[in-house]
């Protein structure tokens, strides 16, 4: 099975490689394809670096934005691999190789999720501890 692991620079890109190809051996994975490699079908995955890394910068935003629309352009479907350490090759995996059933559900507070049970679990914790007159921690 070939794969295409891309992404901004220093986005750790070659670290998901090398616990992929440590992982399923079986696997060709590339962290460089070139651009005129990435058409539809070239790869049965294409796995897109996510900038949830500490200390994204601007320059990697805007190359992620135009490797997005890139992929987007040329018709490529892509997974976007999120998460740190462990995390990683736990979601690239589930991306490669999905599970019968849903993937787990976050379960932790946030800002950014977008899950309604996340927020309100975190409205409410934030509502007790208001009323509790205290700051939340």
């Amino acid at each position: 099975m070939k794969i295409a692991v891309v992404g901004a620079p220093t986005t750790g890109k070659t670290r998901l490689v090398q616990a992929l190809a440590q992982h399923l051996p079986e696997l060709q994975v590339s962290d460089a394809p070139a651009h005129e490699a990435l058409k539809p079908g070239a790869y049965e995955h294409v796995l897109l670096m996510g900038l949830d890394l500490p200390g994204s910068t601007a320059a990697q935003q805007e190359a992620d934005a135009r490797l997005r629309a890139q992929l987007a352009a040329d018709g490529v479907a892509y997974g976007v691999v999120y998460g740190l350490g462990p995390q990683r090759l736990r979601g690239a995996l589930r991306l490669i190789t999905p599970q019968d059933g849903p993937a787990p559900r976050w379960t932790g507070p946030c800002e950014r999720c977008a899950d309604p049970d996340c927020e309100f679990q975190l409205f409410t914790g934030l509502m007790k501890s208001k009323a509790a007159g205290r700051l939340p921690s």
